[in-house]
């Protein structure tokens, strides 16, 4: 029997260590099989319909729902959940099913003889047990620590769940942040590609034509030096455009869960014209930003953690209480008694483990304070992400108040170079096309400057750590702001009204008084004193003293 179980052993330890060894070209192997994988699953059933236009609010609403990142914060939350419930399960009792089985090859047998030089004693070998024995046994044992500290666990797996669920929802708030961005600068340049690639082509006949004048020396070397240097720079500044164009669709599609390439329409009529934005007043918006960023809540929860972490150190302390219940049953047949029940309780302390349990302790409070340390830090560094975020809000708008009047003003120049041109002025075609690729710069120059006057707008939302800034949801904050510095002004007040009449309760002489009466006076009538005298005699009042 005991060949046969260390064959068995050896072959399970041989499969397991088989199984669990790799080689470097396996998986090479695995993760090139994996790609046609990757892609598939990436198009399975996410192709946009062709001429597609879609809003900014189809693209929120797509990247919430097919985001691999947040779908990666969505799989952390659930697996936070379920380490709740395996915590829980730590509180139950141990249940312990033990059967051994024992065979001898010859008969156990034992003898005894008198060591204190009497005649007692058995000189012959006895036997006292079965040579094949089985023993069934059934153990029930609950440890108090272990209780403990299994509560204390599943707390603490309840507040990661919570830490969890706030780094999603940071995460659902820069993933909105990202969208917009990258939505408005596809919407910004969409409109004006099939006008920069036109004027693309137009920069290579100028670049032609400069050859010419160049060749015919038709204008001076500097003149002619001057033009190509303007023209090459428009150029450069129109492929660059084109180039952010297409890096932005490729992103906005990756944000939405697509295959990432650049075939992507977006509504541009937000851009038309810009909608001013009402904004609270900054010194609200900084107080919500303090009762609803994410970051901050997660520093408040990692606290809990701490401090329960701390009480765990403190039940390390006490000794470790263990109540047991079995049942047992042997087929031994010398046993008087085969089956039988036990009950009774185990108590150990392990002295040496408590200075370090103490110096532990005392570090994890210290813990608790660097946490608080961080939360104020965080607190200034949350305050000043909204004031920058509402101060880029009003440069942003100053910025395209001026891109705008400057695109106005190259629109009109070229325009009455159009006329002039068409008139037979002295306005040469190289001129009118240098005036024309100017009014296009300024015009995409204008609606760049629109969408960032809108993303930062987001930024600022982001910032404050909410999903919008409007009255209604901005009335609602503050009016639970309000609530609760009326409570902490309600509770402070209470506290130095308590203070002062502990001060204004000392007398001068240093007699101290309680509702107007001195401490230790005695201001019972003397007849109610007499009946109370009666009831105890002075002899036992004055032993009792």
């Amino acid at each position: 029997m005991l060949k046969d179980f260390r064959v068995l052993s050896g072959l399970t330890i041989a499969v397991l260590l088989a199984g669990g060894c790799r080689s470097a070209e396996e998986y090479e192997a695995e993760r090139f099989s994996k790609v046609p994988q990757a892609i598939e699953k990436i198009t399975n059933g996410k192709v946009l319909p062709e001429g597609t236009v879609l809003t900014l609010q189809d693209c929120m609403r797509m990247a919430i729902e097919n985001n691999r990142d947040l779908r990666v914060y969505e799989q952390k939350q659930k697996v936070a959940k379920e380490k709740i419930y395996a915590e829980v399960m730590g509180m139950l009792p141990d249940l312990t099913v033990t059967n051994d089985i024992t065979g001898r090859n010859n008969t156990p047998a034992s003898s005894s003889e008198n060591v204190t030089g009497g005649t007692g004693g058995t000189y012959s070998a006895s036997q006292s047990s079965d040579r094949n024995v089985n023993n069934l046994k059934v153990e029930m044992a609950l440890s108090a620590l272990d209780f403990g500290l299994s509560y204390l666990n599943a707390a603490q797996a309840e507040d990661y769940s919570l830490i969890e669920d706030q780094q999603l929802r940071r995460a659902k708030q820069n993933l909105m942040l990202d969208v917009v961005r990258t939505y408005y600068r596809v919407a910004a340049t969409q409109d004006a590609i099939e006008t920069t690639n036109a004027l693309l082509e137009k920069c290579k006949q100028v670049e032609v034509a400069l050859e010419d004048l160049a060749q015919n020396r038709t204008l001076s070397p500097l003149r002619l030096s001057d033009e190509a240097k303007r023209f090459y720079r428009l150029e450069k500044q129109l492929m660059e455009y084109r180039r952010n164009y297409n890096n932005a669709c490729i992103e906005l599609r990756a944000l939405m869960g697509y295959l990432p390439i650049s075939d992507i329409k977006v509504d541009t009529s937000l851009i038309k014209n810009m909608q001013i934005k009402e904004l609270p007043d900054i010194n609200l918006l900084e107080k919500i930003a303090l009762t609803q960023r994410p970051e901050l809540y997660q520093l408040d929860i990692q606290t809990n953690i701490m401090v329960n972490e701390s009480r765990k150190t403190l039940l390390m302390m006490f000794p470790n209480v263990k109540a047991f219940v079995d049942w047992n049953n042997s087929n031994n047949s010398f046993l008087y008694h085969q089956s039988w029940w036990e009950i009774g309780a185990v108590a150990a302390y392990n002295l040496l483990k408590l200075p370090q349990n103490i110096y532990r302790y005392r570090a994890q409070r210290e813990q608790v304070n660097e946490i608080d340390e961080r939360t104020l830090a965080l607190s200034i560094g949350v305050m000043s992400q909204v004031r920058i975020a509402h101060a880029n809000i009003i440069e942003v708008k100053e910025q395209f108040e001026l891109d705008d009047k400057i695109a106005q003003k190259f629109a009109m120049h070229a325009k009455m170079a159009r006329e002039s041109y068409k008139a037979g002025g002295a306005l040469t075609q190289l001129e009118l096309d240098r005036l024309e690729l100017e009014a296009a710069e300024a015009e995409i120059d204008r609606m760049l400057s629109l969408s960032n006057y809108y993303v930062a707008y987001q930024r600022l939302i982001n910032a404050v750590g909410v999903d919008n800034i409007d009255p209604e949801t901005v009335g609602l904050l503050e009016k639970k702001i309000a609530e609760a510095e009326a409570k902490e002004h309600a509770l402070s007040e209470r506290e130095k009204q308590a203070i002062a009449n502990v001060q204004n309760s000392v007398k001068d002489n240093g007699q101290v008084m309680f509702k107007g009466v001195v401490v230790g006076e005695n201001t019972l009538s003397p007849e109610m004193r007499d009946r109370l005298n009666a009831l105890v005699p002075q002899e036992e009042a004055d032993a009792a003293l």
